[in-house]
């Protein structure tokens, strides 16, 4: 549990924000030159705010009324950055254990070669940053975190630099990580998809003050409906590979069969599906002699309508956001709590590693 209340006052720039965020992973999200990354600064303590506090499990890390300044290094908060930031001379083993190695033994509460294990590097233990993927040095600056067993990881846009495939792949991990580890996050983005599949809460920034808090969707959909900043929606979902022919390959996400385009992977295997969505057709009726192999039957649990652009959100047994114009949903005549249909092509799924 963090909490804060942070003014900054500077010449080209200015921040007031409050609140509260607990043990799960909470987004922190807004335009460019919303404060996004100066709160994170503020909360590590790499930026000393003008005046507040801040307090992470009951232990005041500042307060300019009491006079407390924890230091960067004494707060046990890990940060990753877009760039991952590794060093560039160590090998990844040496990367991992650098921080590890500047904590009392009886701070040690992560084993960096394990943490290795569980992101799947151990095999890149010998190799240089500049030999790895963008997706590797990603898993590395997370376990370099990690390794200094923190009490908080703060994320600063960690998936920007990377394309869709690695962004799901990276996502999944980050929630491994939060389900294994218990380890409360903060997570920077300009993405609602990526906001939306790892996050439980998320916090809204316009301008250096909070415009919004909520769970994601219900938020950051809203405000993409209202027009903000913010990119096309796609869904992000764990799945396992099921049954293949030579053609399609069938993919559980949850409890739902989706169909894909054939994918050389084994049964059981773990995989990460994105499905765009503005790719989905919603009807209202069951549709008949249709060439798309998706047909799944859900209700509508949530519509966030603004001028021409609408979200829905459809429960399916796994839960799919549709876009669609404000026109079709009127002609559909859907609301809150209507049974329909999501209808889309085998080749709209993308499937990646997990």
């Amino acid at each position: 549990m963090i909490s804060f209340d942070v003014q900054l006052d500077r010449q080209e720039f200015s921040l007031d924000i409050s609140g509260e965020f607990d043990n799960g992973i909470t987004a922190v999200f807004g335009p460019s030159g919303a404060g996004k990354s100066t709160l994170l600064d503020c909360l590590a303590g790499t930026i000393r705010p003008t005046s507040g506090m801040v307090s992470l499990a009951g232990t005041t890390l500042f307060s300019s009324a009491e006079g407390t300044w924890v230091k960067p290094e004494n707060r046990r908060i890990g940060t990753v950055y877009q760039d991952g930031a590794l060093f560039p001379h160590l090998d990844v083993r040496k990367n991992i254990e650098f921080g590890w190695k500047f904590l009392q033994t009886a701070d040690r509460r992560l084993n960096p070669l394990e943490i290795a294990e569980f992101l799947g590097l151990s095999h890149l233990l010998e190799r240089r940053p500049s030999e790895l993927s963008g997706g590797e040095r990603q898993r590395v600056a997370i376990a370099r975190a990690l390794a200094t067993s923190p009490a908080l990881l703060l994320l600063d846009e960690p998936l920007a630099s990377l394309d869709a495939a690695r962004r799901g792949s990276i996502l999944n991990y980050l929630k491994r990580v939060h389900s294994e580890f218990e380890m409360p996050m903060i997570y920077v983005s300009h993405s609602i998809s990526e906001v939306v599949s790892v996050a439980s809460k998320a916090v809204l920034l316009r301008e250096g003050k909070v415009e919004g808090f909520d769970r994601p969707s219900a938020l950051l959909l809203g405000a993409a409906a209202a027009g903000g900043d913010v990119d096309r929606f796609t869904n992000i979902l764990d799945g396992v590979i099921g049954d293949s022919t030579d053609h399609l390959t069938t993919v559980m996400v949850g409890g739902v069969k989706i169909s894909t385009r054939h994918q050389n992977k084994n049964l059981g295997e773990k995989v990460v599906v994105s499905l765009g969505a503005n790719q989905i057709i919603l009807a209202a009726s069951e549709p008949q002699n249709l060439s798309a192999r998706n047909i799944l039957t859900g209700v509508v649990s949530e519509i966030w309508s603004n001028d021409d652009r609408v979200f829905t959100e459809v429960d399916v047994g796994q839960k799919f956001i549709v876009e669609l114009t404000e026109n079709a949903l009127s002609e559909l005549g859907i609301a809150v709590g209507h049974d329909v249909f999501l209808v889309f092509k085998s080749s709209s799924v993308d499937v990646f590693d997990a």
